[in-house]
């Protein structure tokens, strides 16, 4: 819009004058926001820029502390093997024996370790001889004396 346009239409300077004014604030109000928006706009692709710097970093952090779990589950395996190896020893349990020891705890780890060494350190009892004397025949006696004696 401009001047010539709105003589032209006929009308006054003063509503002209108006006309321009309200235009010109019109105008200025749609630069500033188009500079609001240009800025906001720039703004944005920055935290777009940063969120997927975040999501990156982010992603990594997750891959690192899976490692560190694992190596985590690793190291309490080891130490409880390592344990039951121990408990084993002072058992008197033979340390092929000693991954056959269940428990999570060393308590519990000790209590399977008493129970299965009563059944690895038990000797067998072995019958009493017969006290009472037999009735044996002379004859078989005799034989089994020549046997002694060979």
């Amino acid at each position: 819009m401009n001047r010539e346009f709105l003589q032209n239409l006929g009308l006054e300077k003063e509503v002209i004058d108006k006309i321009m004014s309200e235009h010109g604030k019109t105008i200025q109000g749609m630069k500033q926001e188009q500079e609001q928006f240009d800025s906001l706009k720039s703004e944005k692709e920055q935290l777009e820029q940063q969120l997927q710097q975040l999501n990156d970093k982010l992603t990594t952090q997750e891959k690192e502390l899976s490692s560190v779990e694992e190596l985590q589950s690793k190291l309490k395996t080891y130490e409880l093997e390592n344990l039951k190896i121990k408990i084993a020893n002072q058992a008197g349990i033979p340390l092929d024996l000693a991954g056959r020891l269940s428990g999570e705890t060393e308590e519990e780890i000790k209590a399977d370790a008493e129970k299965l060494a009563g059944f690895v350190n038990k000797k067998p009892t072995l019958p009493l001889k017969p006290s009472e004397p037999q009735n044996v025949d002379p004859k078989e006696k005799a034989y089994e004396k020549i046997l002694e004696n060979l």
